[in-house]
């Protein structure tokens, strides 16, 4: 209550980063959800409804960020027959997306060869879904958690051509998944923007700390996110695609390849995922807005 009401941290925050543990002038340091919302919506102020639209449907994500989106996809409520015959022979297995979801939630796995293009149309005619063949990630990644993509999350605040890496993480599901979200039960490990190195152990939403992985065993500190430099370039270039949207988490796939952007995520500023080091970020948002 106290950390509600003098902080604005709700209590996944509290949990999450382990408010018990400070007092309230080490508390003061972390950037919460109150305020977060106040930042993202200064530095998207002026976004248009379709600016705004096109990170929260994933259809237009993909359409609107095409240069950064490598997988094979196709929107539902526009295809032929012909079009999901064809996706399924190119796609031994692929996921069905609610286009408007958050937290993992709206998102199933299909086996193409236990489908049909009639099963398909019977499960989500008049729906708005995409369906997305899975990523090929780095093995690097894939060995963190086989069954999941696991993706690279950076948070970006922009204002004009000026954008800046405040924080982020990589997100590895647990066993058995198919998503790597919190809400999913995965554990998230804090990055340094600098070099793309885990820098602590990681967090599931509960506070409960893993040096290794919970379900494989590898040791997370010290780990490098390959194509670093390729990921913190996409962003920055990404993040001044869309005029007039200034405060974006990224969701990036690390592929053999390079990264490839799997959405970007303006519609719940969560700072946690970006302060799982301790190291509170609520003074450089601050700066940035105010002085950008």
């Amino acid at each position: 209550v106290v950390c509600y009401i003098f902080h604005g941290a709700n209590s996944e925050e509290f949990c999450a980063q382990r408010l018990y543990e400070f007092d309230n002038a080490r508390r003061s340091q972390f950037l919460f959800i109150r305020e977060a919302e106040k930042l993202s919506d200064r530095l998207n102020a002026g976004a248009s409804a379709q600016e705004l639209a096109t990170f929260d449907d994933k259809h237009l994500f993909n359409a609107a960020f095409h240069p950064f989106v490598r997988r094979d996809w196709l929107y539902m409520p526009e295809a032929s027959d012909e079009d999901i015959r064809s996706f399924l022979a190119r796609n031994e297995s692929f996921l069905a997306k609610a286009c408007v979801s958050t937290q993992g939630k709206g998102i199933a796995k299909h086996i193409a060869a236990d489908t049909s293009v009639k099963a398909l149309r019977a499960a989500y005619d008049g729906q708005s879904v995409l369906l997305e063949g899975f990523l090929r990630q780095h093995p690097a990644m894939a060995a963190l958690n086989p069954s999941t993509v696991n993706t690279v999350r950076v948070q970006t605040v922009r204002r004009q051509d000026r954008v800046a890496l405040v924080g982020g993480c990589i997100r590895c599901g647990g066993a058995d998944a198919f998503v790597d979200n919190f809400h999913a039960g995965g554990v998230a490990y804090p990055l340094d923007m600098e070099t793309g190195v885990v820098v602590a152990p990681g967090r599931k939403l509960t506070g409960e700390a893993f040096r290794r992985h919970p379900s494989t065993g590898v040791y997370m500190p010290g780990f490098q996110v390959p194509f670093w430099e390729q990921v913190a370039d996409t962003v920055k270039k990404a993040a001044v695609a869309v005029p007039h949207v200034g405060y974006v988490g990224w969701d990036v796939a690390v592929t053999p390849d390079g990264p490839e952007l799997v959405e970007g995520n303006i519609n719940y500023p969560d700072p946690i995922v970006i302060q799982l080091d301790d190291r509170g970020v609520r003074r450089t948002v601050r700066d940035f807005v105010e002085r950008a």
